[in-house]
C-alpha cells in the first residue's frame, strides 16, 4: 500500500518534503514544503493538499502522478499560524490554524488548485491549562455522516463545535463543552452515526459523545482512559482510529510511548480498555503521532515523530490486540502524518 508521509519538527530546523513509502521502503521524496503536518487527497485522488505548520500557515495543492510523483499546482496563505489539518469536502478545503485559532475555508478550482480564503472563522475562549490553553486551538475538521455538517474539536477552549455547511461555508450550529482542561484533539465517528469518540490531549482520555445526525445535536456520554491505572507521568494522546468492523478504537500516547486498544461496547456507547502496548520505556523517544490501517485491516501503521520512523503492527482480527510484527521500520525524519493512496 503506497503511503504519503508528512513530517513535522518542533526544533529550530523544520522538517521539509513529503515522502512516499511502499513495501517497507522509501520510493520518493517530493517538494520542499516546510513542516507538511497533515495531508489530504481530493475525491479523485489526483490532487494532494498539504498543511504547512509554519509561523505563517499555508496550504499547498499538488498534482499526483500515476507513480505517486507530486507536481506543485499552487499554494495559498491561511491567514493564520500553525496550520495543522486539512479536509477536502463539499468542493472546498478546510484548514485549521492551531496557533492563531481559526478554521478557514478555501474554494477548489476545476484543476484542483486553491482559490484565496473564502471564509475565516475565529474561535474564542481559553481553558485552565496555563501551558496549552491560553487561547483557542482548533485541531481538526471532520464531516458528520450526513456530509451536511462538520465538527471541530478545540484543544484550547475544551469545546467541540458543530458547523452546518451552507454552500461550503461554516454556519455555527451547536457545541458541547467536554470538561475543563480536557484539550479535545481528534475525533472519529462510529459507523452508526449516533456515536463519536474524541481523544483528549491534556487528560489522556477518550470522550464518548452521542450525536443525532438528523438534527446535529451533540452530548457527552462517558469516557475511557488511554493509560493504565497508576501512570501519572506527562502524556499527550495524539491520533485515534477505529477498526473497520467498529469493534475497537486505537489511540497513540506520546510521552507514555504506547498504543492503547479500547473495545467498543453497548452498541457504540461505551469504551473499555483491553490493551496498552509500550513502544519504549524512554520518555519522548518515539513520539507516536499518527495511525492508519492498511486495506486488509490486519496491519496498523504508526508514524513515530521523534524516532523518525514508520512501523507496522499486526492486529489480531478476533481480539483486536496489537503486536509488533518484526517488520523493519522505514526511516522518515519527523514522520507525523500517514495517508494511503
Amino acid at each position: 500500500m503506497p503511503t504519503f508521509v508528512g513530517a513535522y519538527s518542533w526544533t529550530e530546523v523544520p522538517a521539509t518534503g513529503i515522502t512516499v513509502i511502499e513495501a517497507g521502503a522509501v520510493t520518493g521524496t517530493f517538494t520542499d514544503i516546510v513542516n507538511p503536518f497533515h495531508l489530504a487527497l481530493s475525491p479523485s485522488g489526483r490532487t494532494l493538499y498539504a498543511a504547512s505548520n509554519a509561523p505563517e500557515g499555508r496550504v499547498f495543492a499538488l498534482t499526483v502522478g500515476d507513480d505517486g510523483s507530486l507536481t506543485p499546482l499552487n499554494d495559498q496563505p491561511t491567514e493564520g499560524a500553525g496550520t495543522i489539518h486539512v479536509l477536502v469536502h463539499a468542493g472546498h478545503v478546510y484548514a485549521t490554524n492551531h496557533d492563531s485559532g481559526e478554521v478557514v475555508v478555501f474554494p477548489v478550482n476545476d484543476d484542483g488548485s486553491l482559490g484565496p480564503v473564502r471564509q475565516s472563522v475565529k474561535h474564542l475562549g481559553s481553558g485552565p491549562n496555563e501551558l496549552s490553553q491560553l487561547g483557542p486551538h482548533p485541531h481538526v475538521t471532520v464531516p458528520d455522516p450526513t456530509g451536511d455538517r462538520v465538527l471541530v474539536p478545540d484543544k484550547g477552549n475544551d469545546q467541540l463545535y458543530v458547523y452546518r455547511l451552507d454552500e461550503g461555508l461554516l454556519v455555527p450550529h451547536s457545541q458541547v463543552h467536554l470538561g475543563a482542561g480536557t484539550g479535545p484533539r481528534h475525533l472519529v465517528f462510529h459507523p452508526d452515526g449516533r456515536h463519536l469518540y474524541v481523544v483528549n490531549e491534556l487528560v489522556s482520555t477518550v470522550t464518548v459523545c452521542g450525536y443525532d445526525p438528523s438534527t446535529g445535536a451533540l452530548w457527552t456520554a462517558g469516557s475511557a482512559p488511554t493509560l493504565p491505572d497508576g501512570e501519572d507521568g506527562w502524556n499527550a494522546p495524539s491520533a485515534l482510529v477505529l477498526s473497520a468492523d467498529a469493534r475497537f478504537v486505537y489511540v497513540a500516547n506520546r510521552g507514555h510511548e504506547s498504543l492503547t486498544v479500547l473495545r467498543v461496547d453497548k452498541e457504540g456507547a461505551h469504551l473499555e480498555p483491553v490493551q496498552n502496548l509500550r513502544l519504549s520505556e524512554e520518555p519522548l523517544s518515539t513520539m507516536p503521532w499518527d495511525l492508519v490501517f492498511d486495506a486488509s485491516g490486519t496491519t496498523l501503521r504508526l508514524a513515530n515523530q521523534s524516532a523518525g520512523t514508520v512501523v507496522s503492527l499486526t492486529v489480531d482480527p478476533e481480539t483486536g490486540l496489537l503486536s509488533l510484527d518484526g517488520a523493519p521500520a522505514v526511516e522518515v525524519p519527523g514522520a507525523a502524518c500517514l495517508l494511503p493512496f
